[in-house]
């Protein structure tokens, strides 16, 4: 791996996610002025992006075969070979949802807006999962986050 493949110019809405997520990381630790102040920043870096094109349910479903095929693989095999457990156990769980996803994504690509009509989404806050339904599961069946930490996507947002 060259310096070239590690280090490159984050867009706007690269940074806008990066200090959202360091935002959320540290209301996580009771942080609160440093998670205001990354919370100011993705606000600021969000606003100065560009919308970005949807890229539709075939574009979505293709990207996430090509993650599943090969970026996952790839993160498997460079974390295994530093023996870096965590980030073998965050690729996991990122496998996993990402497989849920596209099967979520295939199911609404062919019911539409009547598969969230008459119930609720709900995500993981801890790992991304995805569920469709009335309730949440009592625990995440990913990462095993309790049920406070699934939250209600608001119907706009779906």
């Amino acid at each position: 791996m060259t310096e070239d493949d590690v280090l490159k110019e984050l867009t706007p809405l690269e940074l806008g996610a990066l200090c959202s997520n360091l935002a959320k990381a540290c209301e996580k630790q009771l942080r609160t002025e440093e998670a205001s102040l990354f919370a100011k920043l993705a606000t600021y870096y969000s606003g100065q992006s560009e919308t970005p094109l949807s890229p539709g349910f075939d574009r979505l479903a293709a990207l996430m075969e090509s993650e599943l095929a090969e970026g996952y693989p790839e993160g498997n095999g460079a974390a295994a070979a530093v023996s870096d457990r965590g980030a073998m156990r965050a690729l996991v769980w990122g496998e996993k949802v990402t497989k849920l996803l596209k099967n979520l994504l295939s199911r609404f690509a062919k019911a539409g807006d009547s598969l969230v009509d008459s119930t609720g989404v709900w995500v993981c806050e801890v790992c991304g999962f995805v569920f469709v339904g009335d309730e949440p599961p009592g625990i995440c069946p990913i990462c095993k986050a309790p049920r406070s930490r699934i939250i209600l996507v608001q119907k706009e947002a779906v």
